[in-house]
Parts: C-alpha cells; sequence; structure tokens
C-alpha cells in the first residue's frame, strides 16, 4: 500500500493518529446512509442477506488483495479455530443485521447494536482478562434500561415494518455480540488476517442468503440499491474500520462508530419518512450518554 499510494502512506507515518481518526470517519460517514438503502431496496429479507453478503465479500477480497503485505501468510493464518470461528461468527452478523432491520425500526436496531463496546468489554474480561470493575457492570445495567426503554415503544415508531420489535432488537444485539468478538479476536491475535476472514464470512452468509431466496425476488430490487450497499458501502465502511485501530486508540474508533446510531435514523426518516418516539429518541440518548461516559472512562484516563 506505501508503494502504491506514497503520499497517503507518508501522512500515515507522520500524523498516526490523525489518520486513523480520519480512516474511521470515512468510515462510518460511508456506512450511515446502508440502512436508508435497505429500504429502498425493496428486497425480501434473504436475498437482501444474499447480494449484501456476496458482494460485501467480494468487495472485501478485492481490497484485501490491494491491501495486504503477504497474501501467502494470511491464508496459511485460516486454518485455525479462531479465524474459522470469526468466519463463521462475521457471517452470522450480516444475517442478523440485515433480518434486524426487516423486522422493525431502524432506530430499535442501531441502538441495540451500539452495545458493541459493552460485549467488547465483556469478551475483554473473558479471553484478555482484563478487569471491568463495579462501574463497568453499572454501565451495562444502565445500558440495558435505555434499549428496555427504545425497544417498550418500538412499535409506535412511524413507517418501520409490522415485525417483531423485541426480536429486531435481539437481532442487532446478536450482531453487536457477533461484531465485539471479531474485533477483540483480532486485537487479542495478531495475525488474525481480519479484513480476509470477513470477506469469507460475507461470502457464506449470502451464499446462505441466496440458498433461501426465489429467483424472481432476488432480481426484483433497483440495480443502484444493490450495486451502493454490496460493493461500495459495505467493503469500504468495514475496510476503513477495521484499519482505523491500527493507527489510533480503539477507543476513539468505538466514540466516532456510536455516530452510526445517531445518523443512520435520521437518513431513513430523511429518505423514506420512517419516525421513531419521542421515548425512543430519550432511550437512544440515554444509551449513546452512557456508552460515551463508559468509553471515556476505560480508555482515555
Amino acid at each position: 500500500m506505501k508503494q502504491k499510494i506514497p503520499l497517503l502512506a507518508r501522512y500515515a507515518e507522520v500524523y498516526p493518529r490523525r489518520f486513523g481518526t480520519l480512516l474511521a470517519l470515512i468510515g462510518v460517514i460511508i456506512l450511515t446512509p446502508d440502512t436508508m438503502i435497505m429500504r429502498f431496496s425493496g428486497l425480501e429479507s434473504w436475498p437482501l442477506v444474499g447480494w449484501r453478503g456476496v458482494l460485501g465479500g467480494i468487495g472485501l477480497l478485492i481490497f484485501w488483495m490491494f491491501y495486504s503485505n503477504n497474501l501467502k501468510n494470511d491464508f496459511k493464518a485460516l486454518y485455525s479455530i479462531t479465524s474459522l470461528a470469526v468466519i463463521l461468527c462475521f457471517g452470522i452478523n450480516s444475517i442478523t443485521f440485515t433480518l434486524g432491520i426487516q423486522e422493525t425500526s431502524v432506530m430499535v436496531v442501531l441502538t441495540a447494536l451500539a452495545t458493541m463496546p459493552i460485549f467488547a468489554a465483556i469478551l475483554s474480561t473473558i479471553f484478555m482478562k482484563e478487569s471491568q470493575g463495579v462501574l463497568g457492570w453499572i454501565t451495562i445495567m444502565c445500558t440495558v434500561i435505555g434499549i428496555y426503554i427504545v425497544v417498550s415503544d418500538g412499535k409506535n415508531a412511524i413507517g418501520q415494518p409490522n415485525g417483531s420489535v423485541v426480536l429486531g432488537a435481539v437481532y442487532g444485539a446478536i450482531t453487536a455480540f457477533g461484531l465485539a468478538f471479531t474485533f477483540t479476536m483480532a486485537r487479542r491475535y495478531k495475525e488474525l488476517p481480519i479484513i480476509l476472514v470477513a470477506a469469507l464470512g460475507s461470502l457464506w452468509s449470502g451464499f446462505y442468503g441466496f440458498s433461501l431466496s426465489t429467483f424472481d425476488n432476488i432480481l426484483s430490487a433497483p440495480l443502484w440499491t444493490i450495486i451502493s450497499m454490496g460493493l461500495i458501502i459495505l467493503p469500504l465502511s468495514f475496510a476503513c474500520l477495521s484499519i482505523a485501530p491500527k493507527y489510533t486508540t480503539s477507543a476513539i474508533v468505538s466514540l466516532i462508530m456510536l455516530l452510526e446510531m445517531v445518523i443512520g435514523p435520521f437518513w431513513v426518516w430523511l429518505g423514506i419518512g420512517e419516525t421513531p418516539t419521542k421515548s425512543m429518541i430519550i432511550g437512544g440518548v440515554i444509551v449513546l450518554m452512557i456508552l460515551t461516559f463508559h468509553i471515556r472512562r476505560t480508555q482515555f484516563n
């Protein structure tokens, strides 16, 4: 990558924290309209899983081939329980996030998804022996209360799908856990080729989604929505967010990722008029404030 983009590599070398923060911001900005375009596609759940998984996986593979310094070593690293676990986990993430967005309000799913730092803290305790302390567990309980407020009034959101609010929140929480597991494993095992395993996980989720789809349903979406989701938004955003922690702290990346919880529902409201209730907004603000406090307390002191 240094040979292909020398000026960018030079900037990363001289100002690593700025570069990492910029990458994270770019990744989140690219990601924020994702849920709106999912709504625009009009696809049913499994065809949507299929297109997002296959095209997103192809996009990540292309990025990995240009970014990786040693393709051969990356392939060797795949032959481990950790790599297989992350591939499976990332594939499940792709499925549950899509099913959640199709099930209920975007606000509900993204609020549940924003708990990723909490799951990361729990997993760090298990895999990296990092103690969270009393305040850490109080933070977790307060976050659950905020999510409960959002979910309890989720059925009253305007313009949302007519599915189960609770199931949508569960899908969001599963996705949050899966992403936390993925990034914890990448942090724990430095040799893990995170972009490659994410690409493979995305691909298998896509093939699984297509296997449960009918041919007519697969081809029913506007082409621009499929291309923008699969080949632009998903691979570029995840690649940026995966590389950013190499240059800046994971705390900065986690804080920036919380922007998705704020901006994502705004895009959906702007695009199709899906509107959360006042109670949902209050619950979302509670979760946002608690997680911001948690990240600052644990990472910036």
